[in-house]
């Protein structure tokens, strides 16, 4: 996955669950708001509906005050006939037009400088008892509050229609004296009446009951949306372990171990540890699929699957990359770099040891590359920093690298990456990006290396060795390139230019009127065993017209036991076309004197370990290249010793008969113009 991919998938994890969330807060945030102002709005209400019943009687006795004085009577005088006798006892306070008072009984009377603010209620004129301080509104709610847990764990427990019940509901909670004033219409006195309000357990009953439905009410989308928030909890972890998951094992996969990975690397705590991230490898696993079946495969990966997992710590990560590999993030404890390496490669072989026994009657081999992490601390790092730019992938690939370069050995089943390694993968990484632009340019040089007469000592004939001269980097030797170039296929199109250029290089030595003397160009063992190679050799040649004899055709003897009829064919065509063919290299590997007899050869190389054996021998050297000689002489073909550098070697092979010698001892691979040169010279 991408890492634009991942952004994705993160603001996805994020998407799914935080709306669900962020609705469950508001809502239960509104539905507490709302309880709260319910229950200010119901006492407010009760309070209300309380004053606005005792103002109605008080606004009835200031009409019938002002029906007694537009009779005539004198205002106290109807005040003492209205109030004497129904409201005896009742305070009462009267003021004229101009503000004195004329009527008043009791002790108390009106604070004219304390109004009271009833909400709901402003219209109506209430004013503070002298003698008592009025009770606010948030007072008034915590005994409202009080009452409802009195309410809630008593009067339940009695029966509705007993007249227990009745009292207790009826008694009240609350009590507080004010004063409520009305005008007394075209007489411009006021009427002021003494109340007393009193809220009773019946009222914060009906209070609590609605509150109750309110909240019922409320609570049912916050409990739909509570379940919501779960499911899409639910489903986000379940979409996660569904995009985390392995579909061939089942367990995690690449993406999960790389953002694991990356967490475990990047966490404070792990600066001081040291980790290897592990290429694990199954060996001929598509074969194993061929023999056994694909399910059986990935059984066996499942098996593996699972045994890692028990195998694995929690400060570690592991998963399948692909095919039958795996990738393992492995914590490495010790006091030094070495103590760490050394307990990790132990674990590793351990693991693999293990690993075999998954089918105790199946052979199954592992191998593993290893990329160590080193401890991120030293003089520049402060206690807080953090490993930054962790590449999973990048550390993977280096662990793969390292397994990949000892494939196949079987001694060496575990590997670790270093820098020289980087520097190898980095090089070959140039040399394949690079390699057609330099063909195109002409980078690559020929320089020959002659081959002399050991009798007569004249030079008879020359090798033709590719350099590669780049314009970048200067002059490349045939060792860092031609592995290259066999391994990715390119050194069929070298082998072309190499011929290409030497024919060329004949005809204009035959234009020019010089000696004509036999050149030698390698052909790889790949192309050698190709169809058509003979023709395209001689559409090569003979684009620029040199004679077919003056070119020979070198292959490595290791080819000659790959595609064999093939090889001969080939051989066979070449020869029709005039070309001599030489087995280079002959000695080097295992000889197949089979081969000699099957496949018509004009030149036979000794290789060149054949003269840098030990002088205490015995002789037995001696004994192998003159027999040798002697078998290229009775199957009538020309030898050619290489890697001559002593004059006692040039000695021997001339009484042998030995027909031409290459090596440092006459000369070295040289441009071709010194080439021409010494030919001039020597000729």
């Amino acid at each position: 996955m991408s890492s634009v991919d991942k952004r994705r998938f993160k603001r996805f994890k994020k998407k799914k669950i935080w709306p669900s969330v962020f609705a469950f807060v508001v809502v239960g945030t509104v539905c507490v708001a709302v309880d709260v102002l319910f229950l200010h709005l119901c006492i407010l209400s009760v309070l209300g509906t309380k004053v606005a019943g005792q103002y109605e009687d008080v606004a009835q006795y200031g009409g019938e005050l002002r029906m007694l004085t537009e009779g005539g009577t004198p205002l106290q005088d109807a005040a003492e006939q209205l109030f004497a006798g129904e409201m005896a006892g009742q305070d009462i306070y009267v003021t004229g037009a101009d503000g004195s008072v004329v009527y008043q009984t009791g002790d108390s009377q009106p604070n004219f400088d304390r109004r009271l603010d009833i909400p709901l209620l402003d219209e109506i004129a209430a004013l503070e008892d002298s003698a008592e301080v009025f009770t606010g509104t948030d007072e008034i709610i915590d005994v409202y509050r009080l009452a409802r847990r009195d309410i809630m764990g008593n009067a339940l427990e009695t029966k509705r229609k007993d007249e227990t019940y009745m009292q207790f509901m009826k008694t009240p909670v609350f009590g507080q004296a004010y004063w409520l004033g009305t005008p007394v219409p075209e007489s411009g006195a006021f009427l002021y009446v003494k109340c007393r309000m009193e809220v009773e357990r019946q009222d914060v009953f009906f209070a609590l009951a609605f509150g109750i439905a309110a909240q019922v009410f409320l609570l049912i989308p916050v409990i739909l949306l509570f379940i919501h928030t779960i499911r899409s909890a639910v489903l986000q972890k379940g979409l996660t372990q569904l995009i985390y998951m392995d579909t061939v094992t089942g367990g995690r996969n690449w993406l999960y171990f790389k953002n694991y990975g990356e967490r475990i690397l990047t966490r404070l705590v792990n600066n001081k540890k040291a980790f290897a991230l592990v290429n694990l490898h199954l060996e001929r696993y598509q074969n194993y699929r061929a023999c056994y079946g694909v399910q059986a495969g990935e059984s066996l990966l499942e098996s593996m699957d699972g045994f890692l997992s028990a195998r694995v710590g929690r400060n570690e990560a592991f998963a399948r990359y692909e095919g039958a590999d795996f990738g393992l993030l492995l914590q490495c404890d010790g006091d030094s770099d070495e103590e760490r390496v050394d307990r990790c490669r132990k674990r590793i072989r351990s693991l693999l040891a293990e690993l075999t026994g998954l089918r105790p009657n199946q052979k199954i081999h592992f191998d593993a590359g290893i990329n160590m992490i080193p401890l991120h601390v030293g003089p520049d790092v402060k206690w807080y920093s953090r490993r930054k730019d962790v590449d999973i992938d990048q550390l993977y690939t280096y662990a793969n690298a390292a397994r990949v370069e000892t494939a196949g050995t079987e001694e060496q089943r575990i590997s670790f990456f270093d820098e020289d390694m980087l520097g190898r993968q980095k090089w070959e990484r140039w040399v394949e990006d690079t390699m057609e632009t330099a063909l195109r340019n002409e980078e690559f040089e020929v320089y020959l290396q002659p081959k002399y007469n050991p009798v007569t000592g004249k030079l008879v004939g020359a090798e033709a060795l590719v350099r590669w001269i780049s314009l970048s980097t200067g002059l490349i030797t045939p060792s860092h390139f031609i592995p290259i170039f066999e391994r990715t296929g390119f050194i069929t199109q070298l082998d072309d230019y190499m011929i290409s250029r030497v024919a060329k290089l004949q005809a204009e030595w035959m234009i020019q009127g010089r000696k004509a003397i036999p050149i030698s160009v390698n052909v790889s063992r790949a192309h050698f065993a190709q169809e058509g190679l003979a023709d395209n050799i001689c559409r090569l040649v003979d684009a620029y017209g040199p004679s077919h004899d003056l070119i020979e055709l070198e292959v490595t003897e290791s080819a000659f036991f790959e595609e064999k009829e093939i090889l001969v064919d080939t051989v066979k065509q070449l020869k029709a076309y005039g070309f001599r063919v030489s087995m280079d290299d002959f000695g080097a590997g295992y000889s197949s004197l089979n081969s000699l007899k099957d496949i018509p050869l004009d030149v036979l190389k000794l290789d060149g370990e054949f003269f840098r054996g030990s002088e205490d021998d015995g002789g037995r050297g001696e004994i192998v290249v003159r027999e040798a000689i002697q078998l290229a002489k009775n199957l009538h073909m020309s030898i050619v010793a290489e890697g001559i550098e002593k004059k006692e070697q040039v000695d021997f092979l001339a009484s042998q008969g030995c027909d031409m010698i290459q090596g440092f001892y006459f000369a070295k691979p040289m441009p071709v113009e010194e080439f021409m040169e010494k030919m001039e010279k020597d000729a």
